[in-house]
């Protein structure tokens, strides 16, 4: 069980608020139907005592001192023109200025449908796997009804890092198949403070162990009678610094940190939680101006990033697919006035004609506009040469050629005899998998060859030339679980070009005796459907 609340003594006041705080952390307490009002009007610091018959709180909001004081200007909280209280109007200026904590609680109602062995699975997989947070230092709560709580020891701040918190627990759901409720992600949203009774069991939400089984948990909550919070200040306290231990050496002063009030030693810095995003970066290009006249070397350089793009994706409704033949010439890019700031790559064409047969590139220097779908799995480098055949799905099938298969490409996508199927059928004796002719509304994507030849998954190199292979070299040096989500699925995007089996291969042999082969399988799947990788048959799920 975790070490309980004592009883703390407090420096501040109701009346009188240290001098210098520069934030003033408040919460809006809310209350049942038939108790008071669903949400209080003003917000209360969290070193007050917790209102009569309240029964849920609020994310934490950083007020200034005068916007705090300036709530004692209304007799009710109902008087302010413009929005219903004064407690939602400086809620809504803390989100736009960024001055809210916002506590990462997990939640699932398939309690009694999954069981609590199965939620636990789930909020330790989301919690460890995803969050990077020990599942040890969680709190733990049944509700008092149908559903497990799992106050996470840490807050995120900004309303990006909110909508992220939400968008990795929509993702994970969908990757895995659990339940959780991703609705606790929205601003505002009021949680259940523990204690409380749940109005349809009359059982009261109590603190719980992850590993307790369901007769257990019900013998907990129908046995004590556990205390309500004297504040919320009191909650944070219990699952920080208690469990959490999200602590620091250095004591601080509370008339000097608001955080400090809370404990002396809390870490608040480490208590907030930077989520990274899964979106890849696009770099602005340097190169800038006009079309220069006075050099003509630097024109082959301009015109990678500053003419027409060429797009496998255009007019691709009903249409043949198009195909291109080019050398990358360097990084990603993006500019403001081309296709409005999609992904560009600077590339030199050997030939490339799209969908509606109409806008080729020939012996050309230009960008090569990619889709979200496909720069997700873009891994080239400069220098690279490849086939790119593409289509109204935006996801692209993308070889890797040498240069004289893509000399011979371009010379049979350009000129008067110009035939895109003579290409395909060129790429096709190769050995290469070109997909079905015709419409590319069933658009796809490959690695180098057709998935028939064996393929292996070499060691990254020691100087890795791309930002997938750097992650795959850091979770063969330093163990897989040093890199987070999106880095493992940019790693296996890598990896499936070789297909299924050395990517299933190579993750059972990252993770050892920790492998889960039913958790992979899931992941690998999505991933495969997601980006239509229809060379990869994807086996049964293992038993």
């Amino acid at each position: 069980m975790p070490t309980s609340t004592k009883t703390h003594s407090s420096a501040y006041s109701a009346t009188k608020i240290p001098s210098e705080w520069d934030a003033v952390p408040c919460v809006q307490y809310g209350f049942p139907e038939d108790k008071g009002p669903i949400r209080a009007p003003k917000l209360k610091t969290i070193f007050e005592p917790v209102p009569e018959d309240a029964n849920t709180a609020s994310p934490v909001y950083l007020l200034t001192p005068d916007e705090y004081e300036r709530q004692s200007e209304f007799e009710s909280g109902y008087e302010v023109s413009g929005t219903t209280s004064i407690g939602k109007e400086l809620q809504d200026t803390c989100e736009d200025d960024d001055r809210v904590l916002y506590p990462i609680h997990i939640e699932s109602d398939e309690y009694l449908k999954a069981g609590p062995e199965t939620l636990i699975e789930w909020f330790r997989e989301f919690t460890e796997e995803w969050l990077g947070v020990p599942f040890d230092k969680c709190t733990f709560y049944f509700s008092g009804n149908r559903s497990i709580h799992v106050h996470v020891p840490r807050f995120v701040q900004r309303e990006t890092q909110r909508e992220r918190l939400k968008k990795q627990a929509e993702t994970f759901c969908e990757e895995t198949g659990a339940e959780l409720d991703v609705g606790l992600y929205y601003a505002k949203r009021l949680f259940r403070l523990p204690g409380v009774t749940h109005s349809s069991s009359t059982l009261p939400k109590v603190t719980i162990e992850p590993e307790w089984e369901h007769d257990r948990i019900i013998s907990e909550a129908t046995s004590s009678s556990p205390e309500l919070p004297e504040s919320y200040a009191e909650v944070l306290r219990d699952v920080f610094v208690h469990r959490g231990e999200v602590t620091t050496p250095a004591t601080q002063s509370p008339s000097m940190e608001p955080h400090a009030e809370i404990h002396p030693n809390l870490d608040l810095d480490a208590a907030v939680l930077e989520l990274e995003s899964d979106e890849r970066v696009v770099e602005t290009p340097l190169i800038e101006g006009g079309y220069p006249e006075s050099n003509p070397s630097d024109v082959p350089k301009w015109a990678q990033y500053r003419t027409k793009e060429f797009s496998p994706y255009a007019l691709g409704a009903g249409n043949p697919r198009s195909v291109a033949a080019l050398r990358v010439k360097g990084g990603a890019f993006a500019r403001k006035d081309k296709r409005n700031g999609d992904t560009m790559i600077p590339a030199y064409f050997y030939g490339a004609v799209g969908c509606n047969g109409e806008f080729t590139k020939e012996q050309q220097h230009a960008p090569l506009q990619l889709s979200k779908q496909d720069y997700q799995k873009w891994d080239a480098t400069a220098g690279d040469i490849l086939v790119i055949i593409g289509g109204q799905s935006r996801s692209s099938r993308i070889l890797n050629v040498s240069s004289w298969q893509a000399e011979v490409v371009g010379t049979e996508l350009t000129g008067e005899k110009a035939n895109r199927e003579a290409a395909l059928a060129f790429l096709s004796d190769e050995g290469y998998d070109v997909g079905n002719s015709g419409s590319a509304n069933s658009g796809s994507l490959t690695g180098r060859k057709s998935d028939r030849d064996k393929k292996s998954i070499w060691q990254a190199r020691s100087n890795p030339q791309t930002d997938a292979e750097r992650l795959q070299l850091q979770a063969e040096r330093d163990g897989i679980k040093t890199l987070t989500h999106p880095e493992r699925t940019q790693v296996a995007c890598r990896h499936l070009k070789q297909g299924w089996q050395p990517t299933w291969e190579w993750f059972e042999a990252q993770f050892g005796e920790d492998f889960k082969p039913d958790v992979t399988w899931t992941n690998l799947r999505n991933l495969v459907e997601y980006y239509e990788y229809d060379q990869i048959e994807v086996p049964d799920k293992p038993v």
